[in-house]
């Protein structure tokens, strides 16, 4: 069994899903706020600008656009239907995720911590265009997420140190208060289910089957 259907598998255990979205609830009602406070308070932004140029890491685009040259680059310029493939398969790990986190970020509404420290708000505010209140689901966590998760499928040798290196980069947008922890650990989750749908769609349709990197 290939690594992320392991980490699907148990992931997706009662328990070990009651668990995890346990976690969030206390996190949203104790451990949100003082933490924001705490890392607020640091100022790491400041402290140690290296953390700014990591947490660009989670920029979306950048990779949306890569993946789409590189597919269309192994499909006219350079042949080579599995580098296609592989590229096309990254594109909407990135992709499909970030659509999905846009409508939630947009119908929910949850406060960014800038808020909190700034006017006392925090929670769902609903519908919302307002960025500011587009702290759910994480951005930049669904892309980390999305393109590690992508990786770790296209290259299993290196699946767990895909996972770490997007959990420290995850780790930033926590630590500069760009979100809050539960932001960032829901999302983790939602994309998960997300690029296991994707997965099964794929495998179930033979549409771009993809061959492991090894």
């Amino acid at each position: 069994m290939a690594p992320f259907d392991k980490l699907l598998n148990i992931m997706l255990r009662p328990w070990v899903a009651g668990s995890y979205v346990g976690f969030i609830v206390l996190s949203f009602f104790y451990f949100d706020k003082p933490l924001a406070y705490y890392f607020h308070g640091l100022n790491l932004n400041t402290a140690f600008p290296l953390l700014h140029w990591v947490t660009c890491l989670g920029v979306g685009l950048i990779y949306m656009s890569a993946f789409l040259v590189l597919a269309l680059f192994f499909r006219y310029i350079y042949r080579n239907k599995t580098w296609e493939t592989r590229s096309w398969f990254l594109w909407l790990c990135v992709l499909l995720p970030n659509l999905i986190t846009l409508f939630f970020k947009i119908m929910l509404g949850r406060a960014r911590p800038e808020l909190l420290f700034d006017d006392h708000l925090y929670g769902f505010y609903g519908l919302h265009s307002n960025r500011l209140y587009w702290s759910f689901p994480s951005g930049h966590t669904t892309t980390i997420v999305g393109l590690f998760l992508g990786l770790g499928l296209v290259f299993p040798r290196y699946f767990y140190g895909c996972l770490l290196s997007g959990l420290l980069i995850m780790s930033t947008r926590v630590l500069l208060t760009n979100h809050y922890l539960s932001d960032v650990v829901a999302t983790s989750y939602l994309v998960l289910l997300e690029i296991g749908l994707l997965l099964l769609c794929l495998r179930r349709k033979q549409w771009l089957i993809i061959q492991p990197y090894s």
